[in-house]
């Protein structure tokens, strides 16, 4: 398709990607289920200052993302725990979102990602599952799968397989008790855990290969890992998914499910919005909603994994979120954003994802199906950079790739054939579109929020304005995605 340029041809279908690999056509082994990657160190509404009532607030904090990631379809959370011991707010904060999904007792599922990237120990790991999932409360929330309790990572292959094999006895086998205090959480969680007897269903997220592995790295990986690990999670953000070219990690997401099915292991696979390491250097262009979508479509039709992670609900730093947080630094204290490189608490720098979260519940419907759903609610999203260029020196952002460019991505599920009007800069237009769910790119103008408008028999069917004006430069490089959404009841 050749692309126009200027407003007057400004309107360019994106076809669906086609996804690589082929089709394994194996049964699913597990209910599909989904889940949204949570981390336990931002606590995205409300800070926790150590006292009773802040408590209860938080715990009431939790119930509302609850309700939130249930309405868009995500079965639970994989809760990233960072440190533990040497770090107990860790604790505190589980406590309290596991209080939380007790008191709505909605089977919204609670399991620990043991990320292992800044010193958590054996220990550590060993007093967390016991702690939660060895609990009398709490038990009945943590997420089991064939009478074992699920824990996943973030990295730890480096430990090596008697690292992790120790593990697993020592929790199924009541040794090594855990012995530690920690008085500032709920009282439920505050005494030595002990050592119950937890059976483990173990699917880390290792790092077989890097970050985009082939399927040799992985099967040389699994020979050596097969009897400590039940199933892995490929930790597939860091490329440019649906691109076909090197850089396509689901060329890796194949590899990884490919090997872990014809073992029989569980495979989990990931599915991202947008990755932008604003704290690492480094961007990676996912083209608006359309990387996500060709995640969801290779998950749904091709590598059909048991389960999907999504990374992440509440990584704001990163950028992967698909929390619908208006704005993570309008709550004072609540979240650790320090780390992006900008003066802490700088409002209207972390965009809202709320344009990610409205098309979640179709995307999940069609992977727990396995068939493209029907479009029975119109839906319109966009997504944009609000900076055009990128050239101040902090958040620096000297690897890029996929390119960076000045684009309007629309993505619009249609219940019928409709007319998109799209509005920058006083400039307006509309476009046919078909019934269905179809990308669109527009090239993005410098000036006030675009607005776009879904019209039916010149009837208005719903109208979103984006939230953040688009400006050629800013004091502080800003790659993070803005979204908006309309949805009809």
């Amino acid at each position: 398709m050749r692309l126009q340029n200027g407003i007057a041809g400004m309107l360019f279908p994106i076809l669906v990607f086609a996804t690589a690999g082929m089709s394994l056509n194996l049964p699913a082994k597990a209910q599909r289920l989904v889940f949204a990657h949570y981390m336990l160190t931002n606590q995205d509404y409300q800070g926790d200052d150590g006292t009773a009532a802040a408590q209860e607030l938080k715990i009431s904090s939790y119930e509302r993302e609850i309700k939130e990631a249930q309405a868009a379809g995500i079965d639970g959370f994989a809760l990233n725990a960072g440190g533990w011991l040497h770090e107990s707010y860790y604790i505190r904060y589980a406590a309290q979102m596991f209080e939380a999904a007790a008191r709505l007792h909605s089977s919204f599922h609670l399991m620990f990602s043991a990320d292992m990237c800044c010193g958590n120990a054996a220990a550590d790991i060993e007093d967390m599952m016991r702690r939660f999932a060895g609990n009398p409360r709490y038990a009945e929330v943590y997420f089991r799968y064939r009478g074992a309790f699920v824990l996943t990572t973030f990295s730890g292959e480096k430990l090596g397989p008697s690292f992790w094999q120790q593990v697993r006895n020592d929790l199924a086998n009541g040794t090594n008790p855990s012995t530690s205090l920690e008085p500032t959480a709920l009282k439920e969680v505050a005494g030595p855990p002990g050592a119950p007897r937890l059976p483990i269903f173990f699917v880390p997220a290792f790092f077989w290969g890097g970050e985009l592995p082939h399927e040799d790295d992985i099967g040389k990986n699994l020979n050596t890992w097969s009897q400590v690990i039940d199933g892995a999670f490929y930790w597939g953000i860091a490329g440019l998914p649906g691109s076909g070219g090197e850089m396509d990690q689901l060329l890796s997401n194949d590899a990884y499910a490919h090997a872990l099915h014809s073992t029989g292991k569980l495979y989990m696979a990931p599915v991202a919005p947008a990755f932008w390491g604003s704290n690492a250097n480094r961007y990676y262009e996912y083209n608006g909603y359309e990387g996500m979508r060709s995640m969801w479509k290779s998950a749904a039709e091709v590598t059909k994994p048991d389960w999907v992670e999504i990374i992440t609900w509440n990584d704001f730093i990163e950028g992967t979120y698909v929390s619908p947080i208006d704005d993570p630094n309008r709550y004072p204290n609540a979240s650790f954003l320090n780390a992006s490189g900008i003066p802490v608490g700088t409002q209207d720098y972390f965009p809202t994802h709320s344009g990610m979260t409205a098309l979640l519940p179709w995307f999940i419907r069609w992977y727990k199906t396995g068939t493209e759903p029907p479009v029975t609610r119109d839906i319109v999203a966009i997504a944009y950079r609000s900076t055009l260029a990128a050239d101040s020196a902090t958040p620096s952002v000297a690897h890029r790739y996929g390119g960076v460019s000045a684009t309007l991505y629309i993505t619009v599920n249609s219940t019928g054939p409709a007319e998109l009007i799209v509005t920058m800069r006083g400039t307006r237009r509309s476009f046919a579109v078909p019934a269905g769910s179809h990308d669109y790119r527009v090239p993005l103008l410098p000036g006030p929020p675009p607005v776009v408008e879904l019209e039916r028999g010149n009837v208005q069917v719903c109208k979103v304005r984006g939230g953040s004006s688009v400006v050629g430069a800013a004091a502080f490089n800003n790659l993070y995605v803005s979204t908006a959404s309309c949805t009809t009841p």
